[in-house]
């Protein structure tokens, strides 16, 4: 059985355009990483999205005042 590969579209995070090739080095990295300690309300939204099952090691999300 072959692993199915994903294929990204190009995306704006914040004020920068987030390539394929970006995308999948945001996901070895999620993947590889145990915990991470600030984040981007954007690249939060990336995660939360592309990548559901890694959005346990993002932080707390902080309350909007």
């Amino acid at each position: 059985m072959s692993k199915k590969r994903r294929t990204y579209l190009p995306r704006i995070v914040g004020d920068k355009v987030m390539m394929p090739a970006d995308l999948k080095r945001l996901h070895k990295y999620m993947v590889e990483v145990e915990h991470i300690e600030v984040i981007s309300d954007e690249m939060r939204a990336v995660v939360e999205r592309e990548w559901p099952e890694l959005a346990h090691k993002l932080p707390p999300k902080k309350p909007r005042r």
